[in-house]
């Protein structure tokens, strides 16, 4: 035990030296809530741990004196910045006793902005490092007072003193934007990749697609639904219980889109209305006209983002390859957070989805054949068909979810 508060106590010493020496990193958004000037350190359970772009979050109890908890809410950096001080999605569990040191809150509740973090093994992390001096701490626009640039002065003339010191930018997961897997390997879009000689595309979907409903028969087919139901295990049964209970009384039930979370997949390729795709070598990428949801298949052979950086989230990550006349999608890395597959089917992080994707009808009819595994909910695979057609004169437009709206829709709001 002894041997164990020593090296606790000189890997604080460390990190302490680490924050108080360094220039202060904060995130890209709501600096303002947080006191820059301003350390302190907590110390407790580990109640939630999100890792998910652009930066993660972490729930914990801290102790009072008294002995009851207080919820420590706390903001963590940039993901790219949490890799690049030694962080990974391994190093926090729920239920680890951590150790945090923080930018306070300005209002004075219980939580803030990470600057640095003690494991539950023992090991120090600091995100305020010189590795990243691009990131360092400046004024918020918002807070920062307008003065004049020089007179006279020309676009060109600011142009160049503004002018990064190389053209074109090479990320290494750390600038705006960036994520755990970019600096890793080429963009789909980087010209040099876009230039290589890739595997020959049977077929382009560059268009805007248009889901095929199949309403007159959906008895037959499902119509954005996959029909039949797999084999469910205990888990996945008991929430289509719960949800058949609450539809045949009329009841909404935990449906996750109702609150703005992401349909993800495979609901975004079985909404209605249209789906604009754009098909490079290197990548397919997808905007879906509800909520305007993102996805992109990537085309150029990159291996899969590894396990402790993956950003698991609700489209998970698709990595493609052609066998013939026929595109093979293979997705992966999904999140277990209130994730759907359909109404009354959850899913989770075990989650895998296999795509074979073909074109029919000269070019206007793409349909593609799923596949579904998911041992945590249902038994073996889970197979369905579905179609889209190509639609003319048509455009992807904005369109939002908004909390606050779907809070006036019946049986949501009070």
């Amino acid at each position: 035990m002894e041997e164990v508060i020593s090296r606790t106590t000189s890997v604080m010493i460390v990190l302490l030296a680490f924050v108080y020496s360094s220039p202060t990193v904060l995130a890209h958004h709501s600096a303002v809530a947080f006191e820059p000037n301003s350390s302190l350190q907590v110390t407790g359970e580990v109640t939630q741990f999100i890792w998910r772009s652009p930066h993660l979050s972490i729930n914990m109890d801290v102790k009072n004196d008294d002995g009851t908890n207080v919820l420590w809410k706390i903001e963590g950096q940039s993901i790219a910045t949490m890799v690049a001080a030694g962080f990974d999605r391994n190093v926090v569990s729920e239920g680890d006793e951590i150790t945090v040191r923080v930018h306070p809150m300005r209002n004075g509740e219980p939580g803030g902005l990470l600057q640095g973090l003690i494991s539950a093994d023992g090991v120090a992390y600091s995100m305020d490092g010189p590795e990243t001096p691009e990131q360092q701490r400046q004024v918020i626009p918002s807070l920062t007072a307008y003065v004049p640039p020089p007179s006279g002065e020309t676009w060109q003339e600011r142009e160049r003193k503004t002018r990064p010191n190389r053209l074109p930018i090479i990320s290494d997961g750390l600038g705006t934007g960036d994520s755990t897997s970019t600096g890793r390997v080429s963009g789909a879009l980087d010209p040099s990749n876009l230039q290589k000689e890739q595997q020959n595309s049977s077929f382009d979907l560059t268009g805007v697609w248009q889901y095929r409903g199949e309403d007159q028969w959906r008895e037959n087919y499902g119509s954005y639904e996959f029909k039949p139901e797999p084999q469910f295990t205990a888990k996945g049964q008991a929430f289509y219980d719960a949800y058949q209970e609450a539809a045949v009384k009329g009841d909404r039930f935990r449906d996750p889109t109702a609150f703005c979370y992401p349909a993800g997949m495979p609901r975004m390729m079985t909404r209605y209305g249209s789906l604009m795709m754009l098909q490079y070598s290197t990548a397919i990428f997808m905007i879906s006209r509800l909520n305007n949801e993102y996805r992109v298949i990537y085309l150029d052979g990159r291996p899969r983002v590894p396990d402790n950086y993956l950003d698991r989230n609700w489209g998970g990550e698709s990595l493609a390859h052609w066998e013939g006349d026929v595109l093979v999608v293979e997705t992966e890395g999904f999140t277990d957070e209130n994730h759907m597959m359909q109404a009354g089917v959850v899913t989770g992080s075990q989650l895998k989805i296999i795509e074979r994707i073909q074109i029919l009808n000269d070019g206007n009819t793409l349909m593609t054949e799923y596949m579904f595994v998911d041992p945590e909910h249902w038994v073996g695979e889970w197979k369905h068909t579905k179609f889209r057609d190509r639609v003319l004169r048509s455009d992807v437009k904005e369109a939002n979810c908004l909390y606050q709206d779907n809070l006036a829709l019946p049986g949501l709001g009070n």
